[in-house]
Order: structure tokens, then sequence, then C-alpha cells
């Protein structure tokens, strides 16, 4: 089946993805790490909550971007669960890195960890499609994986090795678009497929468009509901200073 794209939508999910990495990565800055612990640990835990609502977010929208000329819907339980892969994944790999618990390997390390959550968010997040088939390109889904990886690793480095501002700005904008190519070429390895039997599903309750500027509006909203806690806490900090 031939697939299109809304332009439209697929700027908006490169935006959600850049906005929320920004978010995740100034949850674990220089800023916060001065403050008492049970605020760092719950910048750290939330940082990670936002970089892997932030990879499912951007999953999604691209996906309402995509115009397949069947009804298609999604398995809730296997998007729960896609989310949660993300969340652990990513959540994870910010820890080692933030922590530096592996020492130099921190940053390989986690790299590793988020360029696979967000892989994995995603396959699994197709796997949840109901009303085609799907069949993939090999080298196509492994260079995806590849991107995945090494754009993550770049991010962390850009936003922990030399921790600043303008560098913490870069390593969100590479995450960002990390997410957002790992994406799109795994779209480019995907083939849709018609189903033998035409599957019985009901519309959904908004249209793509409306549902993915709903997505794109939660995502904004805790950005700046985080980037205000971030920015109490580096208050408190100079107050304290």
């Amino acid at each position: 089946m031939e697939v299109t794209y809304q332009p439209g939508l697929v700027v908006l999910s490169i935006i959600v993805a850049i906005v929320g990495s920004l978010t995740a990565l100034a949850l674990t800055s220089g800023r916060v790490a001065g403050a008492a612990g049970w605020q760092t640990n719950f910048a750290l835990a939330n940082g990670g909550l936002m970089m892997g609502l932030t990879i499912w977010s951007m999953h999604f929208i691209a996906m309402m971007a995509v115009d397949v000329p069947v009804l298609v819907t999604y398995n809730l339980l296997e998007t729960l669960a896609s989310v949660c892969v993300a969340i652990a994944a990513t959540g994870f790999g910010l820890y080692l890195v933030t922590t530096r618990r592996v020492g130099a390997l921190s940053i390989p390390t986690g790299g590793v960890l988020m360029g696979l959550g967000i892989a994995g968010m995603h396959y699994m997040g197709m796997s949840a499609i109901r009303g085609c088939g799907l069949a993939y390109d090999a080298p196509l889904v492994a260079a995806s994986v590849a991107i995945a990886i090494v754009a993550s690793m770049a991010a962390l480095w850009f936003a922990f090795a030399r921790r600043g501002l303008l560098m913490t700005l870069a390593g969100g904008v590479v995450q960002g678009l990390a997410i957002a190519s790992m994406h799109y070429t795994a779209m480019a390895a995907t083939h849709y497929l018609p189903l033998s039997a035409t599957a019985d599903l009901s519309a959904p309750l908004f249209p793509q468009s409306t549902l993915a500027w709903m997505i794109a509006l939660g995502v904004a909203l805790m950005s700046v509901t985080n980037f205000t806690f971030v920015g109490l806490l580096s208050m408190q900090r100079d107050s304290q200073g």
C-alpha cells in the first residue's frame, strides 16, 4: 500500500522531539545538581520520564502524519508497553550519565541505552497497529537503530561532557533530531500490507491532526512546568550561594 505524509505534522513531530529533549536534559543540568538530594533525585526521575514521553509523543504525532488508505487503530496494551520501554531505557541511560556510575563509559553506555529505548519504543509501537500488515527492510531497520544509538551518544556528549547552557541546548537539539531521524529512517524501512480480510475496527474518537496537536500541547505544558521547576531550583541555589 502507498502512504503519504502531512508535512505540517511531520514538522510538528520534529519540534516536539527537540523541545522535549531540551526539557529532559535541562532537568539533569548542573543548575539542578546543586539542589537538595530529594530535589535532584526528583529532577532526574522526571528527566527520564520526560525523555520517554517525548519519544512516544514524537512517534505518535509522526504516525498521525501518515495517511494510510485503510482504517488503522492501535492496541492499547502494546502501546502502553512501548511507552514503558522508552521511559525505562532512557531514564536509566540518563541516570548512568548524570551520576557517572561507570566512569568514562557512562556516556557510551547511556547512549546505547537511550538509542535502544528510542528504537524499542518505535518498533513496539508499530507492532500495536491494527488494520494492516507490516513488513520491514532489514538493512534500513539496522540503520535506524544505529542512528538512534550514535546520535544519542553525541547528544549526551554535548550535554554532559562539556556541561554548559549552549552545549546543553546543542545536546537537546541533537537528541531531538536523533529521535526524529530514527523514526523516519524506520518508516522508510516499513512496508504496509493489506490484510486478506478487512479488519472490523471502530473509527478513532478524534481526527488524526486533532490528536497530534493534543499530544503536542501536552508536551508543551510538561516542558513549561519542568522549566519552571528548573528555574526555581536555580534561583534557590543562587540565593543560598
